[in-house]
């Protein structure tokens, strides 16, 4: 599974030497064995052997610490994302987060190896009880809330067209084109995904004015690269209204090899061509785009993943918004565990989150967790929904 996705991306897109990228590859997944799974083993087994409950605690404290180091952390594979499928007990999510969600997986299969069945009843209700307790009040906020309506775009660029500027130029008519139906749906908000078009944002280009002007009927978030600082590159979401930007946000969490090379493994840049240009600068402000009512956490990509960044996001926001472009995975399953973090970050923060995705699948996710519309894997089109403003 994890070996199709990365294989997708390294060989096919990056053009990495199959035989170089299968080494790399396993020393990647022994490395994040080792430090998932042989280091809490082994801390048990030296310290704690006689207390059995001691395990999953420290498997979930590994969980935290590999979500932060090394090189901003890896929180891919949360065994707490699970609970989504589980109704009503991942509305605790809003209240508990994912790593105690990871908590009450393990405890639940600790007890049923126990035949410990009072204490995993015990334990199910409580989470029930709380499951309840946040779905009364997100209810109460969505009563509350103001409503605004938003188009969702997604371009469905082949990534080989996005990887070479004279091919992605091809494709901007036709979504500038689809920009401009849908700021005619009478909506709020237009929405493109990340590095949605082959210019820079500050480049004087023909496609750059005539997205600037579409944005004097609607505001318009859009995924951009831009050259800022001298020669360094931003990955960004701006917003624009009236033909300017009125707010921005850098990503601050970089992807590493994808977005920047980490110390020491700078020769990779001459074995994989697709990251052998300049590294990416992050932002340096976690803050939500603002524009009148709308305050919009922005996570760019890979960042709905960290828990800790899409909170603080969240915290000042009224909506959520993910930019991004899963064409480098293709329709494998690395795409669909990606959309899985959008469930629970709708979960865990109590409000709408849009999936805007250039392969797909683009979609709405309700509070609760539910998918409320959701486009084909890459279908250019549009999606248009209500929701809510919710605090």
């Amino acid at each position: 599974m994890a070996l199709r996705c990365s294989s997708i991306a390294g060989i096919e897109f990056g053009g990495l030497n199959p035989f170089v990228f299968y080494i790399i590859f396993l020393l990647f997944a022994a490395f994040l064995g080792l430090y998932q799974f042989y280091i809490p083993i082994k801390i048990w087994s030296s310290f704690f052997r006689r207390i059995i409950w001691a395990l999953p605690l420290l498997y979930v404290v590994l969980e935290l610490v590999r979500s932060h180091f090394p090189y901003g952390g890896f929180p891919w594979l949360i065994m707490g994302s699970l609970s989504v499928y589980i109704p009503v007990l991942r509305e605790s999510l809003m209240f508990f987060n994912v790593y105690f969600h990871s908590l009450f997986i393990l405890f639940t299969s600790l007890f049923i190896f126990q035949k410990r069945f009072k204490p995993l009843i015990l334990m199910w209700a409580f989470f029930a009880l709380v499951g309840l307790m946040a779905m009364k009040e997100k209810a109460k906020k969505i009563e509350e809330a103001k409503t605004i309506k938003v188009a969702l775009v997604q371009t469905a660029i082949p990534q080989e067209d996005k990887l070479n500027r004279e091919a992605f130029n091809k494709h901007t008519e036709d979504i500038l084109n689809l920009v401009g139906k849908a700021t005619s749906l009478g909506v709020d908000l237009v929405v493109l995904p990340e590095s949605a078009f082959p210019f820079f944002y500050s480049e004087d280009s023909e496609g750059n004015i005539r997205l600037s002007s579409l944005s004097l009927k609607v505001p318009i978030l859009v995924g951009l690269i831009d050259i800022r600082k001298g020669m360094n590159p931003y990955n960004s979401a701006y917003l624009l209204k009236d033909g300017i930007s009125v707010d921005y946000y850098d990503k601050v969490k970089l992807f590493p090899i994808g977005e920047y090379v980490p110390k020491p493994f700078g020769f990779l840049k001459r074995l994989f061509p697709a990251i052998g240009g300049i590294d990416y600068v992050p932002g340096d402000r976690i803050k939500p785009v603002e524009y009148k009512d709308m305050k919009i956490a922005t996570p760019i990509c890979f960042e709905v993943a960290y828990y800790h960044l899409v909170k603080k996001l969240s915290t000042q926001a009224n909506l959520i918004v993910v930019l991004t472009n899963d064409g480098w995975f293709k329709d494998s399953d690395c795409t669909h565990q990606h959309y899985l973090w959008a469930r629970v970050r709708a979960l865990e923060n109590g409000k709408y989150v849009l999936w805007v995705n250039n392969s797909g699948d683009t979609g709405v996710i309700n509070p609760y967790g539910k998918i409320l519309q959701r486009m084909p894997y890459m279908k250019r089109g549009i999606i248009s929904h209500e929701v809510k403003l919710l605090q």
